[in-house]
C-alpha cells in the first residue's frame, strides 16, 4: 500500500500553510512565477476556487499526515472506500435486495474502484458523500420522513472538503424535477405534508452547499467552457473514446459492464423502471463517456439501481418457474455460495504479512531526488515537472518555490511551462532566429533556471522532449538520475562544485530511460508510447535496428497511427542510406 497521488502533496501543503499562517491563501504562496508582473493571472476566479474551495479536506489530511504518517492517509482512503461500499449495501438491503445480487452489486463497484483507483485526494469524500446523499433521498422516498433534513448539514460539510459538492447538486436538482415531473403525470403519490418537507430540504440543501469560501463560482467554473483549456489533456478528463482511440490505458471492463447494462434493464423492466433512476443514470453515463473521472459516481449509482432492478426481475421469473418453497431453498443455496465465494475472494487478498505504508517513492513520489536536493543545497530558479510540483512544494516551501504544479492556476504559466518540456524551437512555425535561439531556452533565461527537475516520463510514457535536449546540450549538466526523476542544472560557475562531483554521463541517462520505458511498456500494455520513447531513445544513441523494433512493436499497439508509421519509414530510410555508405565505403 503506497501513497501515490500527484495531488495530495500540494493539498497538504496548503493544509499546513493554512494552520500555520492562521487564514486561507489570498494568492498562491508556492509558485515564484505566479508573483511576477508579467504572468498577471488571466482567470482569477478560478484561482481563487483551487487555492480556497478545499480547505477542510486539506487541513484533515495535513493533520492526519503529520501525526500519523502515510499509514494514517492510506487508512483514511481505504475506511472512505469500505464505507462507499458499506451505504451502497445498506442501500439494497434496505430495498430487499437478495444476499446473492447484492454480493454481485458491491463486488462489481469494488473492482470498478479498485481497476481504477482514486488517490488521498478530498475527492474520497465526494466518492462517499455521493453513496451517502443517494441513501438518504431514496429513504424519503420510502419512509418520508423528517430525517431528510439530513441533506443539509451533508452538503455543507461537503461544499467546504471538495470542489465535487456540484455532483451532490446536479442528484438533488434531478431528483427534485424528476419527482415532480412524476406527480404532475400522477406517478408519485405524496401529501402535500411531505411535497413540502421534500421541496424545503433540497432547496435549504442547495443553499447550504453556497456556504464555503467561494460561494457560487464553482457552478460558474464547472459549467462554463472557457475554462476548458485547464483541463485539455488531462488523463481524468480524457473521454472514453479519446481513451479508447488514443490507447491511454485499458478499458475498464467493470464500468463497461454497468454502462451496457443499463438500456438492458431499461428494455426488461420497461415502463416499471423509476422515471427519476432513468434520469440520474442517464445523466451520469453522459458524465461518465465524457470524462473517466465519472465512472466512479456512475459506477456507485448504477450499482445500487441496475442490481435492484435485475433482482426484481429474477425475483418475477423464478417465481413463475419454481413454487415459493423450492425458491427459498435456491435463494438459501445461493446465499450460502455468496458466501463461500466472499471467503474466497478475501483469502486471495490477505497477506499474512503486515502491509507497508510507505509514499510511492518507486513511481510517484520523487522522494529520492528531493533528498539529493536537499543534501547538496541546491539554488535558484528552478522548473520542475508538473506532476512533482506538489511533493516539491511539501518538501522544499519555504525556502523554494517551485514553477508550476499541479492545481495549474495560471494558464500563461501553463503554456509557457508546455513550450519548454517540448522544447518548441518556436510557436510561429518557422526556424528560431540565430541571435534569439530556441523559444525554450529564451524562456529559461527569462526566468533566469538555474535548476530543471524533470520527470523521465509524462503520465502517458512518452519522455520528456526537453530531457533529450538538454541532455545532448553542454549548457546543462545531469547530476542526478533514477528512474523516476532527473535533475540538470546550469553548466556555470555557481554550480561547478555540484558537477564536478556528480556529473553524470549521457548514456547513463539514456540508458535509465531504456529501462524505464521497457518497465512502463509491460505496464501498459496497450499504450505505444513507452514503445516509442524506447525507439527514440535508441534513435539518440544511433541504434536504429533497435529503434526499428521499438516502432514496430509500438505500430502493432496502434496501426492506424502515421505519426509512429512516418517515424518507423524515417528511421528505415536513414538505416538503408547509412548501409549503403557503409557497403561504399567496403568497395
Amino acid at each position: 500500500m503506497d501513497l501515490w497521488d500527484y495531488d495530495f502533496w500540494w493539498h497538504i501543503a496548503t493544509g499546513r500553510y493554512i494552520i500555520t499562517e492562521g487564514h486561507l491563501p489570498e494568492n498562491d504562496p508556492f509558485s515564484f512565477t505566479s508573483t511576477m508582473e508579467e504572468n498577471n493571472n488571466l482567470f482569477p476566479e478560478r484561482e481563487n476556487f483551487i487555492l480556497k474551495q478545499y480547505w477542510l479536506g486539506q487541513i484533515i489530511f495535513y493533520l492526519l499526515y503529520q501525526y500519523t504518517g502515510p499509514k494514517g492517509i492510506i487508512l483514511l482512503r481505504s475506511s472512505l472506500y469500505i464505507m462507499t461500499l458499506l451505504f451502497v449495501l445498506w442501500r439494497l438491503q434496505r430495498w430487499s435486495v437478495s444476499i446473492p445480487v447484492s454480493f454481485i452489486s458491491v463486488f462489481s463497484l469494488f473492482m470498478l474502484m479498485t481497476s481504477r483507483l482514486t488517490g488521498e485526494r478530498p475527492v474520497l469524500f465526494t466518492i462517499l458523500f455521493t453513496a451517502v446523499l443517494f441513501f438518504i433521498l431514496e429513504d424519503f422516498k420510502d419512509k418520508k420522513d423528517k430525517r431528510i433534513f439530513l441533506v443539509l448539514p451533508l452538503m455543507l460539510l461537503w461544499s467546504n472538503l471538495h470542489g465535487g459538492f456540484i455532483l451532490g447538486a446536479v442528484i438533488i436538482v434531478i431528483f427534485m424535477f424528476s419527482e415532480g415531473l412524476k406527480i404532475i403525470l400522477k406517478r408519485s403519490v405524496y401529501t402535500r405534508r411531505e411535497l413540502t418537507t421534500f421541496y424545503i430540504a433540497t432547496i435549504l440543501a442547495l443553499g447550504f452547499s453556497f456556504i464555503n469560501p467561494t460561494g457560487w463560482e464553482a457552478f460558474a467554473i464547472a459549467f462554463s467552457s472557457k475554462y476548458k483549456p485547464f483541463v485539455d489533456g488531462i488523463q481524468e478528463y480524457d473521454s472514453l473514446f479519446v481513451v479508447y482511440r488514443e490507447r491511454l490505458s485499458s478499458t475498464n471492463s467493470w464500468y463497461v459492464a454497468l454502462a451496457v447494462l443499463f438500456p438492458v434493464v431499461l428494455l426488461i423492466r420497461n415502463r416499471r423502471l423509476d422515471f427519476t433512476h432513468i434520469m440520474l443514470l442517464s445523466v451520469l453515463l453522459i458524465m461518465s463517456v465524457s470524462a473517466v473521472r465519472f465512472q466512479c459516481y456512475y459506477g456507485i449509482i448504477a450499482a445500487m439501481i441496475i442490481w435492484r432492478e435485475i433482482d426484481i426481475w429474477l425475483k418475477d421469473m423464478f417465481r413463475i418457474r419454481f413454487s415459493e418453497q423450492v425458491y427459498g431453498k435456491l435463494l438459501n443455496w445461493l446465499t450460502l455460495a455468496t458466501l463461500f465465494s466472499l471467503i474466497l475472494f478475501m483469502a486471495s487478498f490477505t497477506s499474512f504479512k503486515s502491509p507497508g505504508f510507505n509514499v510511492a517513492s518507486a513511481y510517484s513520489v520523487p522522494e529520492r531526488a528531493v533528498d539529493f536536493v536537499e543534501k547538496n543545497r541546491l539554488k535558484g530558479n528552478m522548473f520542475n515537472d508538473y506532476g512533482y510540483g506538489g511533493y516539491l512544494t511539501w518538501r522544499l516551501y519555504p525556502r523554494e518555490k517551485t514553477f508550476i504544479d499541479s492545481r495549474a492556476l495560471n494558464f500563461t504559466i501553463m503554456t509557457e511551462f508546455g513550450w519548454i518540456v517540448r522544447a518548441v524551437d518556436s510557436i510561429y512555425r518557422k526556424e528560431p532566429s540565430p541571435t534569439k535561439g530556441p523559444l525554450w531556452e529564451r524562456l529559461l533565461s527569462h526566468y533566469n533556471i538555474n535548476l530543471m527537475f524533470l520527470s523521465l516520463h509524462d503520465v502517458h510514457g512518452t519522455v520528456l522532449p526537453v530531457v533529450f535536449k538538454l541532455s545532448e546540450s553542454d549548457k546543462w549538466a545531469p547530476v542526478y538520475c533514477d528512474p523516476i526523476s532527473i535533475i540538470f542544472v546550469k553548466n556555470n560557475e555557481q554550480n561547478r562544485n555540484v558537477i564536478e562531483r556528480f556529473r553524470l554521463s549521457k548514456e547513463v541517462i539514456y540508458n535509465t530511460i531504456i529501462y524505464k520505458s521497457a518497465n512502463l511498456a509491460l505496464l501498459k500494455r496497450v499504450n505505444p508510447r513507452p514503445l516509442m520513447s524506447l525507439g527514440e531513445t535508441f534513435y539518440k544513441m544511433g541504434r536504429l535496428n533497435d529503434a526499428i523494433k521499438a516502432y514496430q512493436y509500438a505500430l502493432k499497439r496502434m496501426p492506424e497511427s502515421p505519426v509512429i508509421k512516418g517515424r518507423l519509414a524515417q528511421i528505415e530510410s536513414e538505416l538503408k542510406m547509412k548501409e549503403k555508405e557503409v557497403n561504399k565505403g567496403q568497395d
